[in-house]
């Protein structure tokens, strides 16, 4: 699914895309015969997201990086599949790496999760070797695209946004740590905290911020600072912003 000259939708759960528990899966456009993706979902029928790679006029062997948001089973746990198949290269945060390559189902959040009947009971995650431990404020560079990376702790202790300005425009791949309306993503669970989020989302207060692309539910082509700023602000206030586990409808797509 085309979303911009540059970006696509390659693996989805809540549009149909891929899994039904998949993270939405960003492929960016190198313009040398090279891509990368952001996020590798769930690890459940990795095939689709090959699929849809080949359908949008790519060859999944030119995958050159993934670079993953954070550890969460429906972003992460797709790394190894997609490795084995492309020979790509995996990316993350420090604190996310060491989860990704062998946390426990606690760390991983899973056995909340699972209680809380957002995985499959007998659901297992695929750890996986990262390749390359990103920094705060690195960069990630295939062909034109040039991705800076912004660690934003909240959602999870080393959350990973990727930032990318080209052409006089602003791009944020947001991950689960912000969405449209200013909601955020704070989970009961390890490495997820209210007082982290105080200081990630202040991190991404002055962006200016165009394309503002999450890792769940609708995403927005202009104006993106504008939900950043409203999660902001709410932070500041008494009451936390609106999460997005307040919506059960949405609880299998949200951890």
């Amino acid at each position: 699914m085309k979303i911009t000259d540059d970006i696509y939708l390659v693996g989805s759960g809540e549009v149909g895309l891929s899994n039904r528990y998949d993270c939405h899966v960003y492929l960016l456009n190198g313009d040398d015969e090279s891509f990368g993706l952001i996020d590798a979902g769930s690890g459940l029928e990795s095939d689709k997201i090959l699929i849809n790679i080949r359908r949008e006029g790519f060859n999944p062997d030119s995958l050159k990086y993934v670079l993953v948001t954070h550890c969460h089973a429906d972003h992460a746990s797709g790394c190894l599949s997609l490795k084995q198949s492309t020979g790509c290269q995996v990316i993350a945060s420090a604190y996310e790496a060491r989860l990704i390559e062998g946390g426990s189902d606690e760390e991983l959040g899973l056995v909340r999760a699972k209680l809380d009947a957002c995985y499959p009971q007998d659901y297992a995650y695929n750890h996986c070797k990262v390749d390359r431990v990103i920094r705060d404020g690195e960069t990630v560079a295939f062909g034109r695209s040039i991705l800076k990376a912004i660690i934003t702790p909240g959602h999870s202790k080393g959350h990973t946004c990727y930032l990318m300005r080209r052409e006089g425009s602003t791009l944020l791949f947001s991950g689960d740590e912000v969405f449209l309306k200013g909601m955020i993503s704070l989970l009961n669970c390890y490495g997820s905290s209210l007082e982290d989020y105080n200081a990630g989302i202040a991190k991404l207060k002055d962006l200016s911020v165009d394309t503002l692309l999450p890792s769940h539910g609708l995403f927005t082509l202009k104006d993106g600072q504008r939900h950043i700023n409203l999660a902001y602000e709410r932070l500041r206030a008494m009451w936390p912003p609106l999460n997005t586990g307040w919506d059960r409808d949405l609880r299998p797509y949200m951890v």
